[in-house]
């Protein structure tokens, strides 16, 4: 089965799915989805999740990129593997990293170039990011700056210890976690990238995080992508336990999903299956079949409708 990447190139986190894919040397789909609201296409497919990125296997839609990486590792296990060869803490210690750099390089991002932005495309960052003052983050500035410089800085002294790659010898998922948000600091941030030039660790790896590439990219559309949902429905991965969780009691009833801390629209559908990781729902279409939709269980609030 060939991956589906729904996403849009300008994002950091459509960037470190794109280099999973390519990690793993995978031939995939691209269909490019709209970088603001609405996205009434990606939305009739996940039940209303608007994000990015979405992968699709078949019927099954797989949101945010920790859910991306338990799929392609799942059903792509001939594959190199994503998870590195540490604990699974350390990995997800590095993720939460990842996120924290995030913070004020979009801090920063918001701050440079909001003032450019029409009125449209500010109003749905605003929307998406409610917690951000779009009005003070300008004179704040050099305090982003700063922090990203330092945070970088970490990162070359661990790969200067331990690398070449996070854990060594071998690039791994810890490693495009990093690498994405970077990515966005040396295209857009000059401010910040110009201050890390001598910083040659960090761009040995980065250098190496490049040549791992992208997999084999085929442009695509929507089109192609929902015929896929309209031939016949397989069954779903096996990705879940379905063993007694806090949600346990839930399970074939209708609930909704959505974001913390940001605005990527709401789900509702059929909760199916629940575990440590991921959260499934059920999701009807218009052509009286359904979509398998997963989130993690970290970052996402699953309630009862």
């Amino acid at each position: 089965m060939k991956p589906i990447l729904h996403h849009y190139d300008a994002s950091p986190f459509s960037r470190k799915a794109q280099k999973m894919l390519g990690l793993k040397q995978l031939s995939w789909l691209s269909v490019e989805m709209p970088m603001t609201a609405p996205k009434p296409e990606i939305e009739e497919l996940t039940g209303g999740y608007r994000g990015t990125p979405v992968l699709q296997l078949g019927h099954n839609f797989f949101v945010d990129n920790l859910a991306i990486a338990k799929a392609l590792d799942r059903c792509f296990p001939e594959t190199k593997t994503l998870a590195g060869k540490q604990s699974r803490f350390i990995d997800d210690a590095i993720g939460h990293w990842a996120d924290e750099l995030f913070e004020p390089v979009l801090r920063a991002a918001v701050g440079k170039f909001a003032a450019d932005w029409d009125d449209h495309f500010r109003a749905d960052r605003q929307a998406v990011f409610p917690h951000l003052d779009f009005d003070r983050l300008p004179g704040e500035l050099p305090n982003f700056y700063q922090r990203i410089v330092t945070m970088a800085q970490e990162l070359a002294a661990h790969l200067e210890s331990f690398g070449p790659f996070i854990h060594g010898a071998e690039p791994s998922l810890a490693d495009i976690h990093c690498w994405g948000i970077l990515w966005f600091v040396f295209a857009g941030l000059p401010e910040v990238s110009e201050p890390l030039q001598s910083l040659t660790t960090l761009h040995e790896w980065y250098a190496a995080m490049e040549a791992v590439g992208f997999g084999e990219r085929i442009e695509s559309n929507y089109e192609a992508a929902y015929g896929v949902v309209t031939a016949s429905q397989p069954e779903a991965p096996v990705l879940l336990s379905d063993s007694a969780t806090a949600f346990g009691d839930w399970i074939g009833s209708e609930v909704s999903v959505r974001a913390e801390g940001a605005d990527r629209g709401v789900v509702n559908g059929i909760l199916s299956a629940v575990d440590a990781d991921l959260i499934r729902l059920s999701v009807s279409q218009t052509n009286d079949q359904s979509t398998h939709v997963y989130f993690p269980r970290m970052g996402y609030s699953l309630t009862l409708i």
